[in-house]
């Protein structure tokens, strides 16, 4: 079953139905329906089956919450004192503590998952809806998500649950609340410590940079993309060595190059598209597009890596999910109503022929092993 032959179909039907009204509550219908049935796509999945079609990391997450069944907190807390305060390197323990409370409630791996998911979709969702005024915008939100987001929940990747209190931080620095924002982000950084790179545009969303210093850095951002280009190496390995876990540097030494130039030039002409958009008196006059904005100079640097290898997609994830609300911004910002219409199509048919052109996503459900 090519799953995407179902989700993106059923997430444009849905659309339509509610974009007959377009009111508060059918937008939020909308988000809640849609995040139910990517909640279930992403937790009734075979580990064995993705595992053996796309060499995902399913069966190890499985194994992992097994094998919190048996773990004490007293080795737990052993755990987390040597990869925090002794240096030496583990598995980020968040993780661990995430499995292991879940697995009061469940030993089933689907039903994790299940809750697990809710870090993510449940704010993603709140993000969505508190930022977009119309049912195509959340349209095109979820089939983006669809198209270059869903592969990294069939994998069970703890990145995303990690993300998902990124997200959580995120709306709390825009509601000003710092300690809650502090607390958020620690918490995702225990998951999946590469999520330490949030901290950056977290830092200039709290900070309110300047539209004009905004511009500049997005511009420069640019400039920089040929050095990204031919130094990813490098580059990954500087952070590696800089963030203090041998690991990640690892990526940058066993550089597998892959089929990525398609990813890349995508990405970088989304982000050349909201440079020339979205003006710098749109920044000064809505905060809402100023907050996503911050994101363009972020992931038009970090995206070139994942030249060096394929892994550091999880890198500008961080930034370019933010893509699913910039676009239709981009969008709003310089076309008429009919010619939004028009452009919303071709986005979500282009990204329709983007998550097929391998062959769609081939999917069994976790009965089928």
């Amino acid at each position: 079953m090519h799953i995407n032959l179902f989700i993106i179909p059923f997430i444009i039907v849905v659309g339509l139905l509610f974009s007959k009204t377009n009111s508060k509550r059918g937008r939020s219908s909308y988000i809640v329906i849609c995040s139910i049935v990517l909640i279930l796509i992403a937790s009734l999945r075979s580990p064995e089956r993705m595992a053996s079609l796309y060499s995902l990391d399913t069966m190890k997450y499985e194994e992992m919450f097994e094998r919190s069944f048996d773990i004490g907190w007293n080795e737990f807390v052993h755990t987390f004192y040597l990869r925090y305060f002794m240096g030496i390197e583990d598995f980020d323990v968040g993780f661990t503590a995430l499995n292991k409370i879940i697995s009061y409630v469940t030993h089933e791996f689907w039903v994790f998952s299940v809750i697990a998911d809710l870090l993510f979709f449940v704010p993603f969702g709140r993000i969505i809806y508190c930022y977009t005024t119309s049912v195509k915008q959340i349209m095109f939100a979820y089939v983006f998500y669809v198209a270059l987001l869903q592969v990294f929940f069939l994998a069970g990747a703890r990145q995303m649950f990690s993300l998902g209190f990124d997200l959580m931080a995120l709306l709390a620095v825009v509601d000003r609340k710092l300690i809650r924002a502090l607390i958020f982000f620690v918490i995702g950084l225990t998951i999946h410590f590469s999520s330490f790179l949030f901290l950056i545009p977290l830092i200039m969303i709290w900070y309110n940079i300047k539209p004009d210093t905004l511009k500049v850095l997005h511009a420069l951002s640019f400039v920089i993309f040929p050095l990204v280009l031919f130094f990813p190496n490098q580059i990954i390995v500087f952070m590696g060595v800089a963030s203090g876990v041998e690991r990640y540097a690892e990526f940058g030494r066993r550089a597998i190059q892959g089929d990525s130039w398609m990813f890349i030039f995508l990405i970088e002409l989304i982000s050349l598209f909201c440079l020339i958009a979205i003006k710098k008196e749109i920044l000064i006059m809505n905060n809402a597009i100023r907050v996503f904005y911050v994101m363009t100079p972020l992931l038009t640097f970090f995206a070139p890596l994942i030249i060096s290898n394929g892994s550091m997609i999880r890198i500008s994830l961080y930034f370019h999910m933010f893509l699913c609300l910039l676009i239709p911004y981009a969008i709003d910002c310089c076309l008429d109503e009919n010619q939004r219409n028009t452009i919303y199509i071709l986005a979500i048919t282009a990204l329709l022929v983007l998550t097929l052109s391998g062959g769609g996503t081939q999917y069994y459900f976790f009965w089928q092993r």
